[in-house]
């Protein structure tokens, strides 16, 4: 095993949440122990947070949607904003609490069709009671990053240290912006307690036994359905050594762990 894809394991190690065993003090009834912290509900699904949560014993859990996404391609439909707990946000993994606390779940979506549905036409009529053409204002997406249209991004995919300070740079600057790269997956391991849910070690280039270049990424916490996989023989399930073409968001550099962590658009297997 080449020495990148084993720091990305012991890094995976050191990352992943430990779940303890034991009887629970019986001086908690009528509680209910909170499975994860406040941020860790950032960006995931609303609804798998809800079944999450009515699965651990809540009961009085409620959802409020914002509607401000205009196309869904860097916040998702349904992406949570946050999880308040009897109000609070701030709350810890671990922390006791009553079943019955009130749970909002607040979320981010599209807004409703009809409150929108006057900036479907593109004529309107001016205050002298002539039609006039209203020209369509449609907002172009930023270009995806790739090798070939980025300096930048190519400097950072043909590094020969995971921890080159360019990948912090480059992390900073382009955060929310997608780029593209041919990859394949080095390593997976569950995300802490969950079933379907996982953190996969990216690295650049096809799969080998050697040395790659590039930084250690990480899709961390993603299910199956997260990775949008395509082309031809699709895995499932989705493990080690699968070339792939992957598109993906830009999340942020973490220094205290060296990975540069991404989000799935879409991943194209080679």
């Amino acid at each position: 095993m080449n020495k990148k894809i084993l720091n990305g394991i012991m890094i995976f190690g050191l990352t992943s949440v430990l779940v303890g065993c034991g009887d629970e003090a019986s001086d908690h009834e009528g509680q209910i122990k909170i499975p994860t912290s406040a941020s860790y509900y950032e960006g995931e699904n609303y609804k798998e947070v809800m079944a999450d949560l009515e699965k651990s014993g809540f009961k009085d859990i409620k959802t409020k949607a914002i509607e401000d996404l205009v196309t869904g391609w860097i916040t998702k439909d349904g992406e949570i904003e946050e999880v308040s707990i009897g109000g609070k946000t701030d709350y810890s993994e671990g922390q006791w609490v009553a079943e019955d606390e009130e749970i909002i779940i607040t979320y981010h979506t599209f807004e409703n069709d009809e409150s929108s549905e006057s900036n479907s036409s593109k004529d309107e009529k001016d205050s002298s009671g002539n039609d006039e053409e209203v020209e369509e204002v449609i907002e172009e997406e930023p270009e995806t990053l790739t090798r070939d249209n980025s300096k930048e991004l190519n400097a950072v995919l043909s590094l020969d240290y995971e921890s080159d300070p360019l990948a912090k740079d480059f992390a900073k600057e382009y955060k929310g912006r997608l780029i593209e790269f041919d990859a394949h997956t080095a390593y997976v391991n569950r995300h802490g307690s969950y079933d379907t849910r996982f953190d996969y070690l990216i690295l650049v280039g096809d799969y080998t036994e050697g040395e790659t270049p590039g930084p250690n990424f990480q899709l961390r916490n993603v299910n199956y359905f997260d990775l949008n996989l395509t082309g031809d023989n699709i895995p499932d399930p989705f493990g080690i050594g699968h070339n792939i073409r992957i598109t993906a968001e830009v999340v942020e550099y973490e220094t205290s762990s060296d990975l540069f962590l991404i989000d799935p658009v879409s991943i194209q297997m080679r």
